[in-house]
């Protein structure tokens, strides 16, 4: 399922308020209820909506699922100010802040990344979503590696390997983490990865 499948936002007020009521009841209950066994019905009961209100937004719980998946990866990329953040614009600042972004995006959002994780190993769809989520981490730092070596300050390596590299990396870190509940502490978990980014990358 693409993006033109997603079902559009409505253009009232109170639409959209339902919409959020039913997104977030449905969150809930595929993170309580896991995929399979959550029903519509379990659903408009969390959200407070007759039955049939539910399929006025949606035409089943999968499209339900990718939709808030979608905005899920929306917020995972969110763009980042570094001057509004007053982090300067360094290397290391800049790799800091995007790592720390995604982490803590990824923390909010693990109990449906973690359905779209499990179900892409036998789902194509959402290996599809799974797949794109990584990408959009590969790009930005195939991105990010290129203007350093537009400008000089980043070390000769392939862009595309390295990235696929780094966002395997990040993307282990962030499964074991969060999926696994590793009890590791956030402060120096962003370290260790900004330090083996930046190893890796900058001159």
């Amino acid at each position: 399922m693409n993006d033109t499948n997603l079902p559009p936002l409505p253009k009232s007020a109170k639409a959209q308020r339902t919409r959020l009521k039913i997104l977030e009841a449905a969150r809930a209950v595929f993170a309580e209820r896991g995929f399979a066994k959550a029903t519509a019905e379990e659903i408009s009961t969390k959200a407070g909506v007759g039955y049939g209100t539910f399929y006025l937004y949606f035409t089943d719980k999968r499209q339900a699922l990718h939709t808030i998946l979608a905005e899920v990866d929306d917020k995972l990329y969110e763009p980042i100010d570094l001057e509004k953040n007053r982090i300067g614009l360094g290397a290391l600042a800049t790799i800091r802040a995007t790592i720390t972004s995604f982490f803590d995006s990824f923390k909010e959002y693990s109990d449906i990344l973690k359905i779209c994780h499990e179900l892409s190993a036998t789902d194509p769809d959402f290996k599809a979503q799974h797949d794109k989520v990584r990408s959009r981490l590969v790009n930005r730092i195939k991105e990010h590696i290129k203007k350093g070596l537009e400008h000089g300050n980043a070390r000769n390596v392939d862009p595309e390997i390295s990235s696929i590299a780094i966002a395997g990396l990040i993307e282990t870190i962030a499964n074991e983490w969060f999926f696994n509940n590793h009890p590791w502490d956030r402060e120096k978990v962003i370290q260790t990865v900004c330090k083996l980014y930046y190893s890796a990358v900058v001159k």
